[in-house]
Parts: structure tokens; sequence; C-alpha cells
């Protein structure tokens, strides 16, 4: 029984170190799918990419990490749907923040930049430039404030 054991916890360190460096680096766009090509193109045009990182899960694409020339960040899902939207420097695109919390942010928080967008399967969260959290069911309706 104890054999088995040694034997199970070597043959986990060995998959742990085959898939440990999984992750690539490149500048080439052709290596996203056309889904993020597309939201590339259609809301940071202007915008060149410096460089993606491919995170790999075992043999499979796990999300795609796009770093923009303006330091815009976005994140990609393995489909190519977007998860995350973070600029410093840029406005986020209003298009991608849903009308209620745009409306919500500028009716509470006037002249607060939101500076991140995360969307997630049940909430949409953003960050605003004065270090608030405000985080939002679907429907556009606030559930939580983190500072």
């Amino acid at each position: 029984m104890k054999r088995i054991g040694i034997i199970l916890i070597g043959l986990a360190l060995m998959t742990n170190m085959a898939c440990a460096d999984n992750d690539k680096v490149t500048n080439n766009i052709n290596e996203l799918p056309q889904v993020s090509r597309t939201f590339l193109n259609n809301y940071f045009d202007g915008n060149k990419v410096s460089h993606i990182k491919i995170d790999k899960d075992l043999f499979l694409v796990d999300s795609y990490d796009v770093i923009l020339t303006d330091g815009t960040s976005v994140e990609f899902n393995r489909d190519g749907e977007w998860k995350e939207v973070k600029s410093f420097q840029q406005n986020i695109p209003d298009t991608l923040i849903p009308a209620e919390i745009r409306q919500y942010v500028s009716q509470n928080y006037p002249g607060q930049k939101i500076m991140t967008v995360e969307r997630g399967k049940r909430k949409v969260s953003v960050d605003l430039a004065n270090g608030l959290e405000l985080k939002f069911d679907l429907n556009g309706n606030l559930i939580d404030i983190d500072d």
C-alpha cells in the first residue's frame, strides 16, 4: 500500500512537471480565435498588439491574455470571448460596459474612471480609479462593493 502511494505521488509530480511550462508568448494575432480578433478590431482598432500570452492547461488552451501597445490588457477565454479588460491609460469603450452599470457609476461616483471591467457567468465587476470594486448581477443591480 505504501509503495502504491509513492508511485502515485511520483506520477503526479512527473505529470505536473511535464505540463508546467506549456504557456506560449507571441505577437502573432492569428494565434487568437477569430472571435477575439474581431473583438480587438471592433473595440481597439487603433491599438496594436504588443504580445499575447496563451495559457495552456495540460494540452488545451485555457485563456489568452492580450497586451496592447498602450498597456491595455484584454483576457479571453478558450472560446475567444472576452472575460476582462483593464486599461489604466485609455478609457474602456462604453459599449463593453452595460448601460445600467455605466449609469450607476456616473450617478454615484461622478468623474470616476472605470479602470477594469470583468464579465463572469453570473456577475459583472468594475474597478474604479478610486480603488473601489463594484459587483453587479447580469441585470445591472449592485450586489457588492469592495474597497
